[in-house]
């Protein structure tokens, strides 16, 4: 069974280089701390429109900003409760948390969601 813990990031443009190497680095200490993946997307533009609300739409993503998202990806419920319990509390991971808060974007432009899987996929 696989977890995720997802979260969508509104930035504006210009921090888009710091962003990507706090990210970077917390992805190191992620992994130190026996996390399986983490990745980063942005949004992309899309000429189709099915007829469906727009993510941005819904985050309500305002002009100038870019939505970006963050999977963490983790064994089971019980492993991403336990890495993240010990990543938390690292002080780099404090720092890094405050570094962002200063310097990309202040929390409440971020929403967080958890996920489980509920079926095994084979390949």
């Amino acid at each position: 069974m696989a977890y995720l813990l997802v979260y969508f990031y509104k930035l504006k443009p210009e921090v888009k280089e710091k962003f990507l190497e706090i990210s970077s680095r917390s992805n190191k200490k992620f992994q130190e701390y026996g996390g399986v993946t983490e990745q980063i997307f942005k949004l992309s533009t899309s000429p189709k429109n099915y007829g469906f609300s727009s993510i941005s739409q819904k985050l309500q993503v305002e002009e100038g900003e870019e939505l970006w998202i963050g999977l963490l990806r983790f064994q089971s419920e019980e492993h991403a409760r336990m890495t993240m319990e010990d990543f938390d509390q690292d002080p780099e991971m404090k720092e890094r948390l405050e570094e962002f808060v200063t310097h990309i974007a202040p929390l409440e432009k971020l929403v967080f969601g958890e996920f489980v899987s509920e079926h095994k996929v084979t390949v």
